[in-house]
């Protein structure tokens, strides 16, 4: 009975360490399954958030770009605006400088000399306040005679140099003033200087 109850025992214990082996085993087993799993899941989040950095270093390299590139044509664009208006202000003082009382007297007497053609037919001119200063007295009363017919001199608020001229009380009137002259020699000369500044920023580029 005693060598029995010694075989069992041993037989138990034999029993529970397999059993304790495949267990360890087991939860080993498991233990790698596990560890190898976080492993390949913390290099796959490494790598997203590797590729996520990078993307994100292209998008802000790429936005860079791009805001350098608008800041840059926005400047170019504004330079040329200004050489527009610089020179838009040039034309208009060349303009001015050349609407002298003089020039002013012999345009104005080959313009009225072509109203002749209508018989009694009164004529308004629009100038500015010394233009008008420096056209009345001799030389109105000379073109009147000369013309034979009325010619009336008035001061307008909105002309600095040049005139306006047409019959009178008909509220239409041909426009010589510095302003129109400049508008019409800009809407001439402004392509041609865009046309250049274009040039010039390609060669820039």
């Amino acid at each position: 009975m005693g060598v029995e109850l010694d075989g069992l025992i041993q037989k138990i214990k034999e029993e529970s360490v397999e059993e304790a082996r495949k267990r360890s085993d087991e939860t080993i087993s498991e233990a790698k399954r596990k560890a190898e799993s976080i492993i390949r899941e913390a290099h796959k989040k490494e790598a997203a958030i590797i590729k996520n950095g990078e993307e994100e270093a292209k998008n802000l390299r790429k936005n860079g770009e791009k805001a350098i590139k608008q800041s840059a044509r926005d400047v170019l664009l504004s330079l040329r605006q200004q050489i527009i208006e610089l020179f838009n202000k040039v034309v208009k003082k060349e303009v001015s400088e050349e609407l002298s009382a003089d020039t002013l007297k012999q345009v104005l007497t080959k313009i009225i000399e072509n109203f002749q053609r209508a018989d009694d037919l009164d004529v308004e001119i629009l100038l500015g306040k010394d233009d008008k200063k420096a056209l009345e007295g001799a030389f109105l009363k000379s073109l009147t005679q000369e013309l034979k017919k009325g010619v009336t001199l008035k001061v307008s608020p909105n002309i600095e140099k040049g005139f306006r001229i047409g019959e009178k009380n008909k509220n239409f009137y041909y426009d010589f003033t510095d302003e129109a002259i400049s508008e019409a020699f800009a809407l001439y000369l402004n392509p041609k200087i865009v046309e250049i500044l274009n040039l010039t920023e390609k060669d820039a580029k």
